[in-house]
């Protein structure tokens, strides 16, 4: 089922169903607070260890690219669903987000 079909059939409770979309948000401390300081070698099994690295190298260029959300951008964003009359569904955030919403 589609989102707009889902959001058109709680509209007849009174539920209005929004979508905030946002990007890589690399400003964020999630990484550390996830692995609490350990490093990767601590963290995963020896048999997942060369998984591990193709996927750490994987998320080394991710982190480099140059469009990123930062936590404003979500902010604004959940603000803008919130207060939203014309009946938009998805509310990109962040550049990145942008981006891949006109790319799709």
């Amino acid at each position: 089922m589609t989102q707009k079909r889902r959001s058109k059939e709680l509209a007849l409770f009174g539920v209005r169903a929004k979508t905030v979309q946002p990007g890589a948000c690399l400003t964020t401390n999630f990484a550390a607070r996830a692995t609490q300081g350990a490093s990767p070698d601590e963290l995963v099994p020896a048999p997942y260890a060369p998984w591990a690295k193709k996927a750490m190298d994987a998320m080394d260029a991710f982190t480099g690219q140059e469009l990123f959300t930062q936590e404003t951008d979500v902010a604004e964003a959940v603000w803008r669903a919130v207060h939203d009359t014309p009946g938009q569904l998805r509310f990109p955030a962040g550049p990145d987000a942008h981006w891949l919403a006109q790319a799709k």
